[in-house]
């Protein structure tokens, strides 16, 4: 079993569970604005905003969108799929009162603060996130995750973003660490997964978020993601974490 000294953790969809309190918050809202939604089915909603958010997070990731864009586009698509007929400012009231509560959510993911708990004292631990600055520290905060992390590394701070090399340098220059004794834990495959992978760190790959896209892509008639690479772990929940540590 690897001896590592540095442990760095994704933060959405890794530690802060994105999908419960991005549902939480569309539900709120879906009362809010029960006039202009009254026959829309929201489960039929929330399978296409998560249709539509992850491809502009992955065209922002790219650097193909800014995030002002990602912001408003991911609701007009899902709406305009769903048979919404929305204009401008509603589209964007929607968003902002989503970038408002949405950040505000307490939920983690099963197992974070037990995993968090059981490192702690151990490693030194870390963020790296994509996610935008003004918000990530009211997730951390919601969650009660302050206090674990040493440093976080957000995008922004560096001008370059997972999978770019020039983030995870960044980190380690923050924390003095070193790529041979760090593990990147985290659920995105391609900013993660395959960015720790080219840069020299090994990987704790969480499969949460990849298996509900799955059953989206098998309901939706499509064919599950394949992928030709074997991260270091392959890991269904945190806890699992605790194995190779």
């Amino acid at each position: 079993m690897k001896n590592y000294k540095h442990l760095f953790f994704d933060l959405d969809g890794t530690l802060w569970d994105l999908r419960l309190n991005t549902r939480v918050t569309l539900e709120q809202l879906f009362e809010k604005y029960h006039t202009q939604l009254n026959d829309i089915h929201f489960d039929h909603f929330f399978a296409r905003y998560h249709h539509h958010n992850d491809h502009v997070w992955a065209l922002y990731r790219d650097g193909k969108m800014d995030k002002e864009t990602l912001r408003y586009v991911r609701f007009e698509r899902a709406m305009h799929d769903v048979g919404i007929d929305a204009d401008q400012q509603f589209v964007r009231s929607f968003s902002e009162d989503f970038m408002d509560i949405c950040p505000k959510q307490p939920h983690t993911l099963e197992g974070a603060h037990d995993v968090l708990d059981y490192c702690s004292g151990k490693y030194q631990m870390h963020i790296i996130t994509n996610g935008f600055i003004e918000v990530q520290g009211h997730k951390m905060n919601a969650a009660k995750l302050n206090g674990y992390f040493e440093h976080v590394i957000n995008s922004e701070h560096c001008g370059v973003r997972k999978p770019h090399a020039g983030i995870f340098e960044y980190a380690m220059k923050m924390s003095g660490a070193t790529p041979q004794e760090s593990l990147m834990i985290g659920d995105d495959w391609v900013a993660d997964i395959i960015g720790a992978r080219d840069y020299g760190m090994d990987q704790a790959f969480l499969t949460t978020t990849e298996d509900l896209l799955n059953e989206m892509q098998i309901g939706e008639g499509h064919h599950p993601l394949r992928h030709n690479y074997k991260p270091t772990y392959t890991i269904s929940s945190l806890t699992e974490l605790k194995k190779y540590l």
